[in-house]
């Protein structure tokens, strides 16, 4: 397969988007690592108003949370 990513390659992170009620939206994502998984909650944060913060999670610990300035 031609352009094809593998698993093994990769990592998976869960992006925790937090409303200031504390109702949280959960996406997992699939990226090549922490660098990439972060640019995609700063993504995240900027595209939903609604979002006050967006935690970075990695098999179950807490990597960083990101909060809206």
């Amino acid at each position: 397969m031609t352009g094809a990513v593998s698993v093994l390659d990769t990592e998976v992170f869960t992006l925790l988007g937090v409303r200031r009620d504390g109702v949280a939206s959960v996406v997992d994502l699939v990226a090549d690592d922490v660098g990439a998984a972060r640019r995609r909650a700063q993504a995240l944060l900027k595209e939903h108003a609604s979002c006050e913060a967006v935690e970075l999670w990695r098999d179950g610990g807490l990597i960083e949370k990101l909060l809206r300035a």
